[in-house]
C-alpha cells in the first residue's frame, strides 16, 4: 500500500473511531489527510470501500496484537491473556468502544461491511471458545465472550473501573479453575 493510501486509511480510521462513520464525509478525510480528490479516489473509490479497508485493516491488527500478547499461552491462561488485553484496551484515552460494532449498526444497508463486522466477532467469539475447550471448560465459552462483549459497552459508557476489572477477572479464574475434589 502507498504512503498516501496507507496515510488516507490512519486518518480515516481515527476519524471514524473518535466520531462515526455516518457523521465523517470523504471530505473531511481527505482534508485531514492531506490529499487530494484525485489521490483520495484513486486509492479508495467510495466511502464503503474505505471503510471496508479500514475494518479490514483493523481487524487484521486486532488479530495480531490478541495473538501475540496470548503468545504461546493457552487454554485457562489465554483466556486470562485474553481479558487481560482487553482491560488494557479499555484505559488506552483513545477507547471509544468497539469500531466494529458501531460500523454494524450505522452500516446495515451495506452487506460487505456488516459482513466484516460480523467475521470479527465471531473470530473472537472462536478464539475464546477454542481455549475454553482446552482448559476443559467448554461451557464457559459463552459467558466469557458475553462478559468481554458487555464490559466494552460498560467500559465506554461508565468509564474504566479498576475494582470492577478485578471482580471480573477473579470471576473468569473461579469459572476456568479446576474443579475440587472433596
Amino acid at each position: 500500500m502507498s504512503k498516501s493510501a496507507l496515510k488516507i486509511l490512519n486518518t480515516a480510521e481515527k476519524l471514524f473511531n473518535h466520531n462515526s462513520f455516518i457523521g465523517v464525509g470523504v471530505d473531511f478525510i481527505r482534508d485531514e489527510s492531506g490529499c487530494s480528490k484525485t489521490t483520495m479516489y484513486t486509492h479508495f473509490k467510495n466511502k464503503t470501500q474505505l471503510i471496508h479497508s479500514v475494518l479490514t485493516a483493523r481487524d487484521q491488527r486486532f488479530q495480531h496484537r490478541i495473538l501475540e500478547h496470548i503468545g504461546d499461552s493457552y487454554g485457562a491462561t489465554a483466556i486470562h491473556q485474553i481479558l487481560d488485553w482487553h482491560m488494557k484496551w479499555f484505559q488506552q484515552d483513545d477507547f471509544k468502544g468497539c469500531l466494529f460494532i458501531r460500523a454494524f449498526s450505522e452500516a446495515t444497508d451495506h452487506q460487505e461491511i456488516c459482513a466484516i463486522s460480523i467475521a470479527h466477532k465471531q473470530w473472537v467469539k472462536q478464539l475464546i471458545t477454542k481455549h475454553c475447550l482446552i482448559a476443559g471448560h467448554p461451557e464457559a465459552n459463552e459467558i466469557i465472550y458475553t462478559l468481554i462483549e458487555g464490559l466494552i459497552s460498560r467500559f465506554l459508557i461508565d468509564g474504566f473501573d479498576s475494582n470492577v476489572a478485578q471482580k471480573i477477572q477473579h470471576t473468569i479464574y473461579v469459572l476456568l479453575s479446576p474443579p475440587q475434589h472433596t
